[in-house]
């Protein structure tokens, strides 16, 4: 009789347990919608979300209980997205077959011949969002593949003015590409190289605030909703130089140098959950589907070398919109990409 009552206790305390852990997650999940603006009208939508988010959830615990970890994980905007929905928060392309044949034109051109060549000394750490007028703010993709676009604009952007080609820092405008980039595919997705040959096709890009982004309102291949305007350009390029594949010694040469680098990336699930530290997922392969910019290097004592990274996911990922990576994590140094003028 005593064991069936100690049993029933045991049961009903682990009940308890089970109630007063889902009416946490509950009140948890209210408050991330409400935090985050999600609204789902639907309760089977809802309901969807909600297990997506105990997903993302468990997942972060799991990590951030390592002791040995040498980065953070938190829940983020991104946390109850579908898979299909996270592809959509990513959008490079790659094409091994046409970076194998850039890195083969990029050999022998003159401008990374000139970086190679280049004697002056390379800093032990850099970052450019430390110096007035390099960088731009950390801006927001949305729902829209187009991570190219805005790894593209970085680039031009950190370039204008350590490379002297204007006076000043203008933001650029990515609906100008996800409008205008023949070679790529709006929000269907793209790469910064074509992009690139499209901005010198079109004789520049116009500014961000002639031509703003509309968060995911953007053409299909093959629509006639350009609306640049040449007489608007701000800037233009002459096309790009592919880096030699993971050669991090003239990737950090090229930042400290020349100013910020277009790379892609593999994003995978912990690197859309990233919030602090320095990134070294050894599960985070090389499928390249995502676009951003390297901006400055360091090194810290206890995890070594990182790269500065800008994402294109708003100032609320990550690091106020950066993540800190060690080399080769993720494929990072795998496309390497830098402007011409």
């Amino acid at each position: 009789m005593k064991f069936i009552i100690l049993l029933s206790t045991v049961c009903l305390a682990s009940i308890g347990e089970l109630v007063l852990a889902r009416h946490s997650n509950l009140h948890e999940w209210v408050q991330y919608k409400k935090v985050h603006g999600k609204v789902y009208e639907a309760p089977e939508e809802d309901s969807q979300r909600f297990s997506l988010f105990l997903a993302a959830k468990e997942q972060i615990r799991k990590h951030n209980a390592k002791p040995e970890a040498s980065y953070r994980l938190a829940l983020n905007h991104l946390s109850d997205l579908t898979p299909e929905e996270a592809a959509k928060s990513k959008g490079f392309i790659y094409d091994p077959v046409k970076h194998m044949k850039r890195l083969g034109a990029s050999k022998y051109d003159p401008f990374l011949q000139e970086i190679l060549a280049d004697p002056a000394p390379v800093p032990d750490e850099i970052d450019w969002r430390k110096v007035p007028g390099r960088v731009t703010t950390v801006k927001n993709q949305g729902g829209c593949a187009s991570c190219w676009a805005f790894s593209t604009t970085g680039l031009l952007e950190g370039q204008q003015v350590v490379r002297n080609i204007t006076k000043q820092l203008v933001s650029l405008s990515e609906q100008d590409l996800v409008d205008c980039s023949q070679s790529d595919y709006g929000c269907g997705g793209g790469d910064m190289d074509s992009a690139l040959a499209d901005i010198e096709k079109m004789g520049g890009i116009e500014s961000e605030k002639d031509y703003p982004y509309k968060f995911g309102e953007a053409r299909s291949l093959g629509d006639d909703e350009c609306h640049f305007k040449k007489s608007k350009a701000v800037m233009t390029d002459s096309g790009s130089v592919d880096l030699p594949e993971n050669d991090h010694d003239v990737i950090r040469a090229t930042v400290a140098k020349y100013g910020p680098v277009a790379i892609a990336l593999e994003a995978n699930e912990s690197f859309r959950a990233y919030s602090s530290g320095i990134f070294d997922d050894p599960k985070c392969g090389t499928a390249l589907d995502h676009a951003v910019l390297i901006v400055g290097y360091g090194k810290c004592p206890k995890h070594g070398d990182y790269y500065i990274v800008k994402n294109s996911w708003g100032e609320n990922w990550g690091e106020r919109g950066y993540i800190r990576i060690k080399p080769g994590v993720c494929g990072v140094g795998s496309v390497a990409i830098i402007s011409k003028f």
